[in-house]
């Protein structure tokens, strides 16, 4: 007698290729520096295409991460 042991059952993997792990580590650093950039660097350069002038008096990525700037140790002023 004998008896039939089911076969383990596998679950199907999400394969991908080291090729777009590569593109996504890219990105995701380009991401990082422009974020980065926008946090202690700018003063209105990145939204002056879009708002003018008034990116630079306003200053709005600049005030909305004020607090944060001092959080991290940079000086913004």
């Amino acid at each position: 007698m004998s008896t039939a042991i089911p076969e383990a059952q596998s679950s199907p993997t999400l394969a991908i290729h080291p090729l777009q792990d590569g593109l996504i580590a890219v990105a995701a650093a380009i991401v990082a520096l422009i974020a980065l950039y926008a946090v202690f660097l700018d003063q209105g350069q990145l939204l002056s295409p879009v708002l003018g002038k008034v990116a630079y008096t306003a200053n709005y990525l600049h005030e909305f991460a004020h607090d944060g700037r001092h959080l991290l140790g940079a000086p913004c002023h």
